[in-house]
């Protein structure tokens, strides 16, 4: 599967695909708020420098190609064989790949395309596969409003104080009736934050970072020890 395609076969249920691989290299969908959460997606693995680093849900091979390049070792693992991954597997069953295997186990943006029932599963399959650090980003519906202002400081240019508000849609209706390609969101009704945590507290050791890049609050990040 990719960051934002899921189809095949799984316990008998067929998945459909929910984007076309040729629409990841559109202006639509490569915008400047994605272009905000590879560069996360790459720095926390930069900051674990890590000597292997699978990713799971190859997208535009954006994230796996600038770490290949920037020297890391770098195993790409998708559900589609046709985006031609190094790995073909199931997030949720991924036997094809050894315990402990790579340092670093990047999975953004893929978790809501699987039922929140099957969720768990594929977070132990993550805490096993991962030998130190595993980052995952989750959509987190929400209403946002940010205050923003400069702040002048004498011993340098100024610099931009940002206080975001966000409101959590809880009152909206289900996730999968509005956006075919989610199953669920984080802040819908039903799928909390705070329930989310407790589901990662069973696999992994701690969260040791979790939060929204500032110009793409749709994102939430988890970086997860194992």
């Amino acid at each position: 599967m990719t960051a934002d395609c899921y189809d095949g076969v799984m316990a008998g249920k067929e998945f459909e695909v929910q984007v076309d691989s040729k629409e990841h290299y559109g202006a639509a969908y490569d915008t400047l708020q994605r272009f905000s959460s590879y560069f996360y997606q790459i720095d926390f693995v930069r900051q674990a420098n890590p000597k292997t680093v699978l990713e799971i849900g190859i997208g535009n091979r954006l994230v796996a190609d600038y770490l290949k390049r920037a020297g890391y070792k770098v195993t790409t693992c998708d559900f589609d064989k046709r985006l031609k991954p190094d790995v073909v597997a199931d997030i949720r069953n991924l036997s094809a790949i050894k315990s402990g295997s790579h340092d670093v186990v990047v999975a953004c943006e893929i978790l809501e395309h699987i039922p929140f029932a099957d969720v768990p599963n594929a977070l132990k399959e993550l805490a096993r596969i991962a030998k130190k650090r595993v980052v995952i980003s989750i959509p987190y519906s929400s209403l946002t409003v940010e205050v923003i202002g400069a702040v002048s400081l004498t011993y340098g240019p100024g610099k931009t104080l940002r206080l975001p508000l966000r409101i959590p849609q809880f009152l909206a209706g289900d996730v999968h009736e509005r956006n075919h390609e989610h199953y669920w969101e984080l802040g819908r009704r039903g799928y909390s934050v705070r329930k989310f945590r407790k589901l990662l507290r069973k696999d992994f050791k701690r969260v040791e970072k979790e939060f929204h890049p500032h110009l793409n609050p749709y994102h939430r990040f988890f970086i997860l020890e194992v």
